[in-house]
């Protein structure tokens, strides 16, 4: 996704959902939009929140807590991925030397 930010009628048709289920995903605060001159839009990576939770709770039966805590877990772990990876570079970067 190249977008800085998406409309929820945009959000809506991408990640097959209904209006009811963004706004819910927000009062359980699974999801943070931005608010942009009164208009809540939505980060890439609040769409994949939307998408992922969808999946976990339409498909999988997941209750919005879990869905939360699945979506949480799983930034931890691309975030571990990421250091993971950095801390490899720079031990290649050393046996270079």
């Amino acid at each position: 996704m190249g977008r800085k930010y998406f409309q929820i009628t945009e959000v809506i048709k991408t990640c097959k959902v209904d209006k009811n289920f963004i706004q819910q995903l927000e009062r359980e605060s699974v999801i943070r939009p931005v608010v942009q001159r009164r208009r809540k839009l939505y980060p890439p990576d609040q769409v994949d929140r939307i998408r992922i939770a969808n999946l976990l709770i339409q498909e999988m039966g997941v209750n919005f807590e879990g869905a939360e805590v699945v979506l949480n877990m799983r930034e931890q772990m691309i975030a571990m991925q990421r250091q993971f990876n950095e801390v490899l570079r720079l031990i290649g970067n050393e046996m270079k030397r």
